[in-house]
């Protein structure tokens, strides 16, 4: 009996190295051998010494434990598929926070175009108070005759006709 424990926690070890779920966790509808397995699988084999022997070794293998290499592929489609679809949703996502960004920076350069403006008014400003001494208040109102501007001072001093 104690073979058997040994086996069934193999198997749950297995499965979570592999990054699946345990046998007994897995839908039935869910292929027992997929994608993700092949995956683990093949990272721990060696690449570059004799691939074709390692490919026919991992073939015979699969196929003693009743597993198909069709149903692996179409597991491999499956998941090509998906992540196709994932990508190209990251790359809409991303085109849609470019345009924001590009609104984003032509309202920056508007609004530092406006600062500019505003700042060189201000400045302007500041330096024609400086120049000019504020006027005195008036306490005599000036009045137009026929020979220009004069205040109620000057016409009273004015020789009369």
């Amino acid at each position: 009996m104690a073979m058997f424990a040994k086996k069934d926690s193999w198997d749950q070890r297995l499965a979570t190295e592999v990054g699946g779920a345990p046998p007994a966790a897995k839908a039935a509808g869910a292929p027992r051998y997929g994608i993700a397995e092949a995956i683990q699988l093949m990272r721990g084999l060696p690449v570059e010494q004799n691939s074709e022997l390692v490919v026919r070794v991992v073939r015979a293998t699969l196929a003693s434990l009743d597993v198909r290499l069709p149903d692996i592929i179409e597991d491999a489609s499956r998941k090509q598929r998906a992540t196709q679809d994932r990508i190209a949703d990251f790359h809409a996502k991303i085109a849609e926070l470019e345009k924001q960004l590009e609104s984003h920076r032509a309202d920056i350069a508007a609004l530092e175009a406006d600062l500019k403006e505003t700042t060189e008014v201000k400045e302007r400003l500041q330096l024609a108070e400086a120049a000019v001494p504020p006027a005195p208040p008036a306490t005599d109102i000036g009045r137009t005759t026929m020979i220009g501007n004069a205040t109620a001072a000057e016409l009273a001093a004015a020789p009369k006709l």
